[in-house]
């Protein structure tokens, strides 16, 4: 399925409905959450510019007192420490194989630095300090 297309304008005429609706029915959790998404768009001195043409006096003060109002936090399942189901220890394997040790025949050779073998292929051999070359 295609994604739709919403114009800017359709956009903002239903934020705007949405807005006139959570203030009709004194619904505090949307006006912040519409606001919130006003911000996000348009920036803090538009949602003042629309809360002053939506909302008479007292709508614009319960839209302030929503705004201030700390949001809900999201409850979380609490598990008590009862219900935890219990965890059957098992032996750890390791403890009853053997240490395997394998005398090594050469030590191991310390690569090349990495950035040193890659870079002399195309860097220019250096030749020491430059001066700075603008002041001559």
């Amino acid at each position: 399925m295609p994604a739709v297309f919403v114009s800017p304008r359709l956009r903002e005429r239903q934020l705007r409905e949405a807005l006139q609706e959570a203030l009709q029915q004194q619904d505090a959790q949307a006006l912040r959450q519409l606001s919130d998404r006003l911000v996000h768009r348009h920036g803090p001195v538009q949602l003042q510019r629309w809360m002053q043409a939506l909302a008479s006096e007292q709508e614009q003060l319960f839209w302030h007192q929503a705004l201030a109002q700390p949001s809900k936090p999201v409850p979380q399942p609490s598990i008590a420490l009862e219900e935890l189901p219990a965890v059957e220890e098992h032996p750890i394997a390791e403890e009853s194989a053997p240490p395997v040790e394998e005398p090594l025949e050469q030590p191991p050779v310390p690569a090349p630095a990495p950035i040193k073998t890659a870079l002399q292929g195309w860097l220019p051999q250096w030749d020491g300090p430059q001066i700075d070359r603008l002041a001559s």
